[in-house]
C-alpha cells in the first residue's frame, strides 16, 4: 500500500513539475519596437519592417521554452488597425498578434512603456526576461529636466513622432523615467539597446537596479540594426556567452558587411557590456581617480586634455568622450591600474572599431582622421565631462545643468571642481 502511495506521489510531482514547465517559459525576450518615426515608412518597411522579417527568421532557430514577443509602434506595420500599437508573438517562422490596442498612444510614455512590458510578462511568464530597445536615441543628452514629467521631456529613448492620431509634437522618453517605469518589474537578464549612443556609463548606473547586463554601442549604430536573423539565438544565452553572443555577431557582421562598400571598408561600430552589479564601484573608484589627475583634475572652466581622442557623438559640440581613453591620458600609470580593475568588472567585454557610420560630417570628415589610432586605449564606454563651451552651459541642451539629473554625476560630484550648476 505504502508503494503504491509512493507512485502516485512521484507521478503527481512530475505532472505538476510538466504543468510548471508548460506555463514557466525558460527565458521570454520582449522586442520593444518604437517606430513611429523615420525609421518606418507610411507602407509601413522601411529598416522597422527588415528587421522583423529577420526577426520571423531568427525564431526558427528557437527552443520550446524560448518565447519571443515584440511589440510594435509604427506607421501601419502589420498591424489591423492602422497605426494603433500591438503585441505579436514571433516563434518557429510564424506570428501571431496576441493584443491588439484600440487606441494610438505614445510608445514613449513611460507609463505605456510600463504597461507593455506587465502585459508581456503577465502573458508570457518565464524564469527570466531580456529586453531590446529597438528605434532612437542619444543617450543622456536631453534638454530639459530628466525629472519632469513626459511633457517636457525631448531625448533620451523612443522617438515618437504622434504620426497616426496623436498630434502633440514629437516626444521621448528620458532614461531616468525608463529606470522608475522599470522598478518593481521582475530584474532583467539583459537590456539590448540596438540603438544609438547607449552605452554611457551614466545610462549603466541609472538601469543597474533593473538589469543584470547593459548591451549596446557608445556610437551611432547604422540604420539597419542589429542581424536580427543571426543574432535571436544569442538572446537566449546566459552571462559571458549572452554578452558575447550579441557583441561578436554584431561586430563581426558589420565589418563584413562593409566590406562591400569602398567608403566604408574596415568600418563597424563599437560595442560593449556594462556588468551592473559593478557599476556603483566604478563609479566611487571613477570619483577617486578624478582627484588624482596629473596636477590635479583642471578646476572650472578648465577641461582635461581630450585632444585626439575618441568621442562618440558630435552635437553641436564634441560629446560623450570614451571614459578608458581620457582617464587613461590623465593618469599616471599606477593610477590608472588601479582604477582600470574596476572598469574591467564594470566593463567585462568590448569590441572597438575606430569608425563607424555617422550623419555628423564634423564627426566623419574632421574629428574621424584626427583620432588616436591606437584603439586599445579605448574602452567602448562613454563618459560626460563638463565643459566651456557653448552648448555644455547654454542653449537648447545645456549638458553641464541637465546633467546632474542623472545617479552617477552625483556620485562624481563635479561641484569639487568648480562647475556649478
Amino acid at each position: 500500500m505504502k508503494r503504491i502511495l509512493y507512485i502516485l506521489c512521484a507521478v503527481i510531482c512530475l505532472f505538476a513539475c510538466d504543468n510548471e514547465e508548460q506555463e514557466m517559459g525558460n527565458r521570454t525576450v520582449i522586442v520593444y519596437m518604437a517606430g513611429e518615426n523615420n525609421l518606418t515608412l507610411s507602407s509601413g518597411y522601411r529598416f522597422l519592417g527588415a528587421d522583423l522579417d529577420e526577426i520571423i527568421e531568427g525564431s526558427k532557430k528557437l527552443g520550446s521554452n524560448q518565447r519571443l514577443l515584440v511589440f510594435v509602434d509604427s506607421l501601419n506595420t502589420y498591424s489591423k488597425q492602422a497605426g494603433n500599437p500591438f503585441i505579436m508573438e514571433v516563434h518557429g517562422g510564424k506570428t501571431e498578434i496576441l493584443h491588439q490596442y484600440d487606441e494610438e498612444f505614445y510608445s514613449s510614455d513611460p507609463a505605456r512603456f510600463r504597461e507593455v512590458l506587465q502585459w508581456i510578462m503577465t502573458n508570457a511568464p518565464a524564469d527570466s526576461y531580456g529586453l531590446v530597445l529597438w528605434g532612437h536615441a542619444c543617450g543622456w543628452a536631453v534638454s530639459t529636466d530628466t525629472i519632469a514629467g513626459a511633457r517636457s521631456v525631448t531625448r533620451a529613448y523612443g522617438q515618437d513622432n504622434g504620426s497616426d492620431g496623436n498630434g502633440n509634437g514629437i516626444k521621448w522618453m528620458n532614461i531616468t523615467q525608463m529606470a522608475r517605469a522599470l522598478e518593481g518589474l521582475p530584474k532583467l537578464e539583459f537590456i539590448f539597446a540596438d540603438c544609438c549612443n547607449m552605452m554611457c556609463a551614466e545610462i549603466g548606473y541609472e538601469l543597474r537596479n533593473a538589469t543584470n547586463y547593459l548591451i549596446g554601442s557608445p556610437a551611432e549604430i547604422p540604420g539597419d540594426g542589429a542581424p536580427y536573423d543571426l543574432i535571436i539565438p544569442c538572446l537566449y544565452k546566459s552571462d559571458r556567452e549572452l554578452y558575447r553572443g550579441i557583441i561578436d555577431t554584431y561586430y563581426n557582421y558589420y565589418l563584413g558587411d562593409f566590406q562591400e562598400d569602398y567608403d566604408l571598408s574596415g568600418f563597424s561600430l563599437p560595442m560593449s557590456v556594462i556588468d551592473t552589479k559593478y557599476i556603483e564601484q566604478l563609479a566611487q573608484a571613477t570619483h577617486d581617480v578624478l582627484d588624482k589627475f596629473n596636477g590635479g583634475y583642471p578646476v572650472y572652466p578648465k577641461s582635461p586634455n581630450a585632444d585626439s581622442l575618441v568621442m562618440y557623438w558630435y552635437l553641436d559640440s564634441p560629446i560623450m568622450y570614451d571614459m578608458r581613453a581620457l582617464i587613461r591620458r590623465n593618469t599616471s600609470d599606477a593610477d590608472f591600474a588601479q582604477w582600470e580593475q574596476k572598469f574591467k568588472q564594470a566593463v567585462p567585454y568590448y569590441r572597438m572599431s575606430m569608425r563607424w557610420m555617422t550623419i555628423y560630417s564634423e564627426l566623419e570628415y574632421y574629428e574621424f582622421p584626427k583620432f588616436d589610432p591606437d584603439a586599445s586605449k579605448n574602452g567602448c564606454v562613454s563618459m560626460f565631462f563638463p565643459r566651456e563651451q557653448y552648448w555644455y552651459y547654454n542653449g537648447t541642451f545645456r549638458y553641464n545643468s541637465t546633467y546632474n539629473n542623472f545617479g552617477w554625476n552625483r556620485v562624481i560630484d563635479w561641484s569639487r571642481y568648480g562647475w556649478s550648476y
